[in-house]
């Protein structure tokens, strides 16, 4: 068995390589080649865990993801977790990668190709980017490896101008953020929506990746009543685990969403104003695993447990 550090895959999932894993996840996982359990919720001192498991012909993995907010004050990401990779054939452990840069990576890797399949390339425009912890750090850089922008600008409640002077961007206020951007990720621990419609350009791409549980919102109803496509990445999860997705069927404002694995199967194209909701599966973490363990494999990075 290898371990794979935080350094280890940023050096092994490349943008490119990165988003052809998602990619390759949601497909398997929207025609059934995967499967993944519902994933088992747990509160634990106030906070939100997961443990996630899924498998396919090639590899098991199981995931425990937790998200803990006063982590910040310590200066520690909200986001931590470990990730196990089996073979299916032996059962034998071949990683353990650090789960907390896995997430950040897949799920950053997650809203550029949904951004790629709205654009239909990956000539965009200008990104905004609402929040200022690890996920809008890997947002951008994936993004910025991967997509032909022209503007990066960022926005959050503190930390912002320093994130945005690490990548070049522009931080500004959440207004100018929304009213400039022709995408948006949202990427933020609010429970109440950032992602206004009222400021919103006519045409528009956002990824929402917060929002957790069925009483949060990062999107209000105005955007998705502006909303052409709505994007997810599991109809079963996102009915049980997201108020973005939860609260506008219940209210009868959201009459249609589509797996984004379907979209990549069919070829369909994507109409924008366009949402990407993703509350984040397994699938995910199982193919970027995998990938990730078959290049340190190729290249000697890792390192070696017995």
């Amino acid at each position: 068995m290898i371990v794979l550090t935080s350094n280890n895959l940023e050096e092994l999932l490349t943008p490119e390589i990165a988003v052809s894993a998602v990619r390759q996840a949601f497909s398997l996982f929207s025609s059934s080649r995967i499967i993944q359990p519902q994933r088992q919720l747990l509160t634990i001192k106030g906070n939100w865990w997961g443990i996630m498991p899924s498998y396919w012909d090639k590899s098991v993995t199981v995931k425990i993801v937790n998200v803990i907010p006063e982590n910040k004050k310590k200066g520690l990401p909200s986001v931590q977790g470990a990730v196990l990779l089996f073979s299916p054939d032996t059962g034998e452990p071949l990683a353990l990668l650090d789960g907390t840069t896995l997430t950040a990576i897949r799920t950053s890797a997650a809203s550029v190709l949904s951004t790629e399949l709205a654009f239909g390339g990956r000539n965009i425009g200008t990104l905004g980017v609402i929040g200022a912890g690890m996920e809008a750090r890997y947002h951008i850089k994936i993004a910025s490896g991967y997509l032909k922008l022209s503007r990066i600008m960022v926005t959050a409640r503190s930390s912002h101008v320093q994130l945005a002077k690490e990548f070049g961007a522009e931080a500004v206020d959440l207004e100018t953020l929304l009213k400039n951007s022709d995408v948006i990720f949202a990427t933020t621990s609010s429970s109440t929506p950032v992602v206004l419609g009222k400021f919103l350009k006519d045409d528009f791409h956002i990824s929402s990746i917060g929002a957790h549980t069925p009483e949060a919102r990062e999107i209000d109803d105005e955007t998705v009543k502006k909303a052409r496509t709505y994007l997810v990445d599991s109809l079963e999860a996102v009915s049980k685990e997201t108020g973005d997705y939860m609260q506008p069927v219940r209210s009868g404002i959201l009459k249609k969403a589509i797996e984004i694995g379907e979209i990549i199967n069919k070829g369909i194209k994507v109409e924008r104003p366009s949402i990407f909701k993703t509350v984040g599966i397994a699938a995910q973490d199982n193919i970027t695993a995998l990938t990730a363990y078959e290049e340190a494999v190729k290249r000697g990075i890792g390192i070696k447990v017995t």
